[in-house]
Formats: C-alpha cells, sequence, structure tokens
C-alpha cells in the first residue's frame, strides 16, 4: 500500500514539474527581458541520434549576455541538426529573454512559447496527474 502511495505522489509531483516548466517557457516569452547574447561554444554531443532521419546530431550551445548592470550571465540550449555544423569565433549572437529579477532564468528566443513543446509538456503532465489520482470503480 505505501509503495502505489508513494509512486503515485512521484508521478503527481512529475506531472506538475513538467507543467511548471510550460508555464515558465511561456511567461519568459510573454514577460521576459529581452537582450543579445553571444555564442561561445557549439559541441555535439555523442554520436549519430537513433532518430528516423539519418545524419542528425544532438547539440550543445552555450552563450553569455551582458545585464544592464554590467553582469555577465550564462546559458545553454540544445538543438538537433545535422552532421555539419559551425565552429564559434565569438561573433555568433543570437536573441535571449530572461526574468529581470532573476536572470539565471534564460532562454533563447527561438524557443518561443507558441510552439507546440509547451502545450505538449502541459498535455502530459495533466495526463499524469489525472491518471495517478483518478478514483477507480
Amino acid at each position: 500500500m505505501k509503495r502505489k502511495l508513494l509512486s503515485r505522489i512521484l508521478i503527481t509531483l512529475l506531472g506538475a514539474a513538467l507543467i511548471l516548466w510550460a508555464a515558465e517557457s511561456l511567461a519568459l516569452g510573454l514577460f521576459g527581458e529581452r537582450t543579445t547574447a553571444v555564442v561561445t561554444s557549439i559541441r555535439r554531443e555523442g554520436g549519430e541520434r537513433a532518430d528516423v532521419l539519418t545524419n542528425r546530431y544532438t547539440y550543445n550551445i552555450s552563450y553569455t549576455f551582458i545585464l544592464p548592470d554590467g553582469k555577465e550571465m550564462y546559458g545553454f540550449t540544445k538543438e538537433i541538426g545535422g552532421a555539419v555544423y559551425l565552429k564559434t569565433n565569438g561573433t555568433g549572437r543570437i536573441a535571449v529573454r530572461y526574468f529581470k529579477i532573476m536572470p539565471y532564468i534564460n532562454t533563447p528566443e527561438g524557443n518561443s512559447p507558441f510552439s507546440l513543446g509547451p502545450l505538449i509538456l502541459t498535455g502530459t503532465g495533466i495526463f499524469l496527474i489525472v491518471q495517478m489520482n483518478r478514483k477507480k470503480s
């Protein structure tokens, strides 16, 4: 009985975390401050992805931006791309959104809030919570 209760709690917490992640992405897109960041590194992660399409790789893209008070902030994102990619030379720039009161929470503007990602995260979170907490007949 305790094991079932623990699994229900953990999966419900996972569903809530997915919903919060989607809400954070949406809030950054709507209310976040916009600035320009410099791409500091692009690194290919692991080998070829096990996708249907061939020659697909996961890339870690690191960037840095300066706040209005002069403090330097760092961030990173992951992207999926082809086998050919460019090395950084310190001139690549991307648009970034961040919360003014918590600039360490930031994301590239390309991860827009009006994409399918936050909807899928929210739907998955709601599904997990409902399925784990519904009354059995």
